[in-house]
């Protein structure tokens, strides 16, 4: 359990700016890092859980509307009922600033992006989740079950 992973992708689109200039806000980031919880909860307990909190929220660097994100959570603790996580946000690629750019020899520069190599950290967080001891499932695949459970 403790290591189990969880990955999601996103574009940023519109409907996420909050600012001037398509910049998206950080309560955005955190909204998602939410979901990602929830995945992993269900992944390892059978159920979606309730967030209890962050310790800590950075972020790193701005996210704006056309940005491809990658979000992931990872299990650090397990208690009884509580299970304490790591989330990190990354930009993997992003459209290209038509201000600054050169474009003259791209065909639709209103389309052109480019992937981030190396992918650029935006945010991390450490948060905790709960699931009540009566409704913890556990995962019932074997596999998962082999190299998860003791």
């Amino acid at each position: 359990m403790v290591g189990e992973k969880v990955t999601f992708h996103l574009m940023m689109s519109n409907k996420d700016a909050h600012y001037v200039g398509g910049l998206v806000n950080g309560a955005r980031i955190v909204q998602v890092w939410g979901d990602v919880g929830t995945e992993l909860m269900v992944r390892v307990d059978g159920d979606i859980s309730l967030f209890l909190g962050y310790e800590e929220i950075n972020f790193t660097a701005p996210v704006h509307v056309g940005d491809f994100m990658e979000y992931t959570g990872e299990i650090l603790e397990v208690g009884n009922q509580s299970y304490k996580c790591k989330f990190e946000a990354w930009k993997v690629a992003q459209q290209l600033d038509r201000t600054d750019a050169d474009l003259s020899n791209v065909a639709t520069p209103e389309t052109a992006a480019t992937a981030c190599i190396p992918p650029i950290l935006c945010g991390t967080a450490i948060g905790s989740l709960y699931i009540a001891k009566k409704d913890q499932r556990g995962n019932t695949d074997p596999a998962f079950v082999r190299t998860h459970r003791s």
